[in-house]
């Protein structure tokens, strides 16, 4: 496949020229993915953009508390979703508190392990199955995927949103993204 060829340049590039994970899954593209419209998403753009802050106030906040953790953070609503590894639970303990404390955050979707960070190859991944779950999202009939937020982390996909379409159109889309190759599971908190 012709992607894990792209995975593999992109973390020999990443490691000679010594961009940081976080970078490199700028460069292989973000495992976060809005797959948002401004203009046609629920929350307005004004909502959009409180979003982006807070996300990037929450991250300010994991970089102070716990400097050697990986971590996602995708908000929706002002509801945070923390993703990524910590060295031990004390680590683990000072991220959730840093994230709770953070102004403006209204409830927390905690999926932080303890384990080794991703390397760049699983970012790069990660990045890779969150734009190809956008493409199910978009290609499924009745699914507003305007208004559904695409995370993915360890090869897990997590779909956040509010007003996406039916029930019975959204299982459909999760069905065609759990039969992605290399996705182990999708988490759908899209309300």
């Amino acid at each position: 496949m012709e992607y894990k060829k792209l995975l593999k340049v992109l973390a020999i590039t990443a490691t000679v020229s010594g961009i940081s994970a976080c970078a490199a899954a700028v460069v292989g593209g973000s495992a976060v993915g809005s797959g948002v419209a401004v203009g046609t998403d629920t929350r307005g753009g004004g909502g959009v953009v409180d979003d982006q802050e807070l996300e990037h106030r929450v991250n300010g906040a994991l970089s102070a508390a716990v400097p050697s953790g990986s971590f996602t953070v995708a908000s929706f609503n002002q509801k945070i979703l923390l993703l990524g590894q910590v060295p031990n639970a004390n680590a683990k303990s000072n991220a959730e508190k840093a994230v709770n404390n953070t102004v403006g955050v209204n409830g927390v979707r905690d999926y932080l392990k303890i384990a080794p960070n991703e390397s760049v190859t699983d970012i790069s991944f990660d990045a890779y199955l969150t734009s190809s779950a956008k493409s199910r999202l978009i290609a499924q009939k009745g699914v507003n995927a305007n208004n559904i937020k695409v995370v993915t982390s360890n090869k897990v996909v997590y779909l956040l949103g509010k007003n996406a379409g039916e029930r019975y159109q959204i299982h459909g889309a999760i069905i065609g993204i759990r039969h992605i190759d290399g996705v182990k599971k999708v988490v759908n908190l899209i309300e």
